[in-house]
């Protein structure tokens, strides 16, 4: 991308992001192990088409700072997403998030659905309903082991994080391993604190969230939605978005993509970027 960093402060918290485009404001939220650079081809594509395009590094992803509360729940983090909306001059916008990004857009929805327009959500389920499976057990094995303490943080550092090379190849088993770009999120991980940062994600969800924030996530969703999930995830099952149209009040599109896996936006992005487009637009 041509658009350097910027940098600006939401409710105490730096987040910096990239951004190209005038127009409505759309913004798109990266995950796990990610960064806003996971939209680096989307960006112009949505500017290209009168949107100003937004991509934030998380809060706890570098250049953002560390969380200034130590809050890494979901609801803190859709928090920042509404700041942002509102330090950038906008009363609202559409979100697109994929990952961690999709469950922080559909709990910003939750919480302010007038400031929300549309959203865009991949690779994860609503949290309003969600089918229990053995076999989606056994694909979300990292979630119980990132409880430990201590262990994940050797694991995933050691040998230049080749752990996040292995999880990309398990996940995306038909996604040619010369497109991943990892550069971008291990040099995050690997800022002070980053490591640390990312994991308190997983552990805040499990360990650390209460029945308010649980309640607010698993709300159903009032505003205007567009799912995309890759058939060949082998971190969410396809059996995960079934039935899930019972999560909506108002208008709900799925899409799945054969042969995708879980980081389905820069794997099939043509596709993807043509259905949000298409979503976008109507």
């Amino acid at each position: 991308m041509s658009e350097s960093i910027k940098t600006i402060v939401v409710n105490g918290q730096k987040l910096a992001y990239l951004s190209c485009g005038e127009g409505p404001l759309v913004i798109c939220l990266h995950g796990f192990p990610d960064s806003a650079y996971s939209f680096e081809a989307m960006l112009p594509v949505l500017a290209k088409a009168g949107y100003r395009a937004v991509a934030p590094f998380l809060r706890g992803y570098s250049p953002s700072g560390l969380a200034v509360d130590n809050d890494y729940s979901i609801p803190a983090v859709a928090g920042d997403l509404l700041g942002l909306i509102s330090a950038l001059g906008e009363q609202t916008a559409s979100v697109i998030g994929h990952d961690w990004g999709g469950f922080t857009a559909c709990t910003a929805a939750n919480i302010a659905p007038q400031t929300i327009d549309k959203l865009v959500v991949m690779a994860v389920p609503h949290m309003h309903g969600g089918n229990f499976s053995l076999a989606q057990l056994k694909k979300s094995w990292y979630v119980m082991l990132f409880q430990l303490p201590w262990l994940p943080e050797w694991l995933l550092g050691r040998n230049d994080f080749e752990f996040i090379d292995q999880l990309y190849r398990d996940w995306c088993p038909n996604w040619d391993e010369t497109e991943y770009n990892l550069e971008p999120v291990k040099k995050a991980l690997s800022a002070p604190g980053g490591l640390k940062a990312a994991l308190a994600y997983y552990r805040t969800m499990i360990r650390g969230s209460n029945r308010h924030d649980r309640e607010i996530m698993s709300r159903q969703t009032v505003v205007p939605a567009l799912w995309i999930a890759g058939a060949a995830d082998g971190s969410v099952g396809p059996d995960q978005f079934e039935g899930m149209e019972a999560c909506f009040s108002n208008r709900f599109e799925l899409l799945i993509v054969d042969k995708a896996g879980h980081f389905v936006h820069r794997e099939a992005a043509e596709l993807v970027h043509n259905s949000v487009l298409a979503f976008l637009a109507d």
